[in-house]
């Protein structure tokens, strides 16, 4: 391959061009930043709230932990869970 920045060719491995120090595109593959990944705890959370609802308590509130640290991702699926685990406790305990 060739350097963008001085057209040497450096080896195909190199991160760093030797001659000029400037990062090959092998190189910026390597710094970019994992994308974010999804809230998978609120989703099982909101889908376990309407079956288990202390699996939906437990999983809503370890995705709405985990949303806070997301930028918010899967709030919303996270506070649902608990709301409908809480509704459906009572719906489950009052015999219905």
């Amino acid at each position: 391959m060739f350097c963008s920045n001085c057209g040497k060719e450096v080896d195909n491995q190199a991160v760093v061009c030797p001659y000029c120090g400037v990062m090959t595109e092998k190189g910026k593959s390597f710094s970019k930043k994992p994308e974010k990944q999804g809230n998978g705890m609120a989703i099982a959370g909101f889908v376990c709230s309407f079956l288990v609802p202390i699996l939906g308590w437990v999983f809503g509130g370890i995705g709405l932990s985990r949303a806070n640290k997301q930028d918010g991702k899967g709030k919303g699926f996270s506070i649902a869970a608990l709301a409908i685990s809480t509704v459906m406790f009572f719906v489950y305990m009052s015999g219905y």
